[in-house]
Parts: C-alpha cells; sequence; structure tokens
C-alpha cells in the first residue's frame, strides 16, 4: 500500500495514540498491527507528523515521558477528523460498483441537492 498522504497519516497516528499512547516506535507498531500489517510506515515521516502534532497541540509528552498523549484538543479533532472520513469513505463506496446509494441520508441528499438546480442542465431551463 503507498505511503498515506499528510491527513490520514496524521488521522492514523492520532487513533493509534488514543487507543495505545506510546513513543514514535510504539505508535509506528500500533499502526502496523491494528492494520493487519497493511499500513506499514516510515520512522521518518512518522516522527516529523509526531513532531508537526506536538507543536500544533494535537498530542504531548508528560514531563519525563518518551510517550506521546492526546490532548482534549487533539481528542476533539481526531472525532472531528473521523467522521469527515468515513463520510468520505461512504461517498467512494457509493461510487464504486456495487456500492451505489439508493436510500438512506445519502440519497436523500442527492435528491434534495438536485431539486435546489445543483445537478445537469436541463434543456426547458431559460438561460440567464
Amino acid at each position: 500500500m503507498r505511503p498515506p498522504d499528510r491527513s490520514t497519516l496524521d488521522l492514523l497516528l492520532l487513533g493509534a495514540i488514543h487507543d495505545a499512547p506510546g513513543d514514535g516506535a510504539a505508535v509506528r507498531d500500533a499502526v502496523l498491527d491494528r492494520s493487519g500489517g497493511a499500513l506499514v510506515l516510515s520512522a521518518g515521516p512518522v516522527y516529523r507528523a509526531l513532531h508537526r502534532l506536538e507543536r500544533n497541540r494535537l498530542v504531548r509528552r508528560p514531563a519525563g515521558s518518551r510517550g506521546y498523549r492526546l490532548t482534549p484538543g487533539g481528542e476533539r479533532v481526531l472525532r472531528s477528523r473521523t467522521r469527515e472520513f468515513e463520510a468520505h469513505v461512504r461517498a467512494v463506496r457509493a461510487v464504486l460498483p456495487g456500492g451505489g446509494v439508493t436510500s438512506g441520508a445519502g440519497a436523500a441528499a442527492g435528491r434534495a441537492g438536485r431539486a435546489r438546480g445543483s445537478g445537469p442542465p436541463r434543456s426547458d431551463r431559460t438561460p440567464r
């Protein structure tokens, strides 16, 4: 699997730290283990991301500890980005063969958007 983009890497690291606080190596191992070996992260990008998350006050290392912990802000960002990621995955699945949205909130939102005129132009509309 190709390396994740910055946003996905941050989400993976925040999720791993949430469930198993630890140092950079432990966080990398947690991602590897929890992904069933599918997500192998290189040390350099992981440590750079952890330092960036720390500068942005999403994670911290308590005094005398090498392990990372989520801050309250990190908890909020993790919840928010998880919701966004799950919505993205649902939308992509809806486009893939066999994954079309035929009912529920996604279909209702699509119908509502078309009703507001966001759909393709119709020939009976007068040009503006």
